[in-house]
């Protein structure tokens, strides 16, 4: 029995391990699918995107796949869509792009409804979040001191300001992108930007909720027609 229950133990780990490596091979196969429907092979993205799945050894072909399934639909009838969902209290704003409505918002419903969750209207949670502005910049990309870009980057409408290592991540209002957008290409400052759903305010949750929480959004983000996924979940590991 002893015997027995090893090899069973064996197989419970091996299986375990094939499993959190599919999801990864998922994972990075859709950033990949995302990054090229989004702007095409020639954008950061995309570089670490086939960076990653070199490092796990996804196969060439499976990677091909995702690149000429992601170009044709650059070049089909495809539309962004917002998708809006409540679990355990927790909002959350889905960005999708696609060619059949319809089908994106029935599959997303799905998921919540399997996971404890619900689809809500459009404009229902929206006002728990704000559009933002978040510009990403090499501090090797700034040719001033950090004292003074910061100072530069609040009269050129920035709310917020955070360096994190070798990056530096201007947030500004919605209306006020345009203005950042100009001003640092006039300074001569590469950048990188997104688009973002900023939460107003986070949201506590015990544990367990949490956990369940972060499973659904899994869930979710691998769906092909995801682009991106927004929360007001707190989150200790951010």
């Amino acid at each position: 029995m002893s015997g027995h229950s090893k090899w069973s133990n064996i197989q419970h780990r091996k299986s375990n391990q094939d499993f959190k490596k599919s999801k990864k091979f998922s994972k990075i196969i859709k950033e990949i699918y995302t990054a090229v429907k989004k702007s095409g092979t020639n954008n950061s993205r995309f570089k670490n995107a086939i960076l990653n799945a070199k490092s796990l050894n996804i196969p060439k072909n499976t990677i091909e796949k995702a690149i000429k399934k992601a170009l044709q639909i650059r070049t089909d009838n495809y539309k962004n869509i917002n998708l809006e969902g409540l679990i355990h209290g927790i909002s959350i704003i889905i960005e999708c792009m696609t060619n059949n409505s319809i089908r994106t918002t029935s599959n997303i419903r799905a998921i919540f409804n399997k996971n404890g969750g619900r689809l809500c209207h459009n404009g229902e949670l929206t006002h728990f979040f704000q559009k933002m502005g978040v510009f990403c910049i090499k501090k090797k990309d700034i040719h001033f001191s950090m004292e003074d870009f910061e100072l530069m980057s609040i009269d050129f409408g920035a709310l917020n300001f955070t360096i994190d290592h070798s990056m530096v991540y201007l947030y500004t209002d919605f209306e006020y992108f345009g203005a950042m957008k100009n001003n640092l290409e006039k300074l001569k400052i590469l950048y990188e930007y997104k688009i973002k759903c900023i939460p107003k305010q986070i949201k506590c949750i015990s544990e367990e909720k949490k956990n369940k929480v972060l499973n659904l959004i899994e869930k979710i983000y691998l769906n092909e027609d995801v682009e991106n996924i927004y929360s007001n979940l707190h989150d200790n590991k951010k």
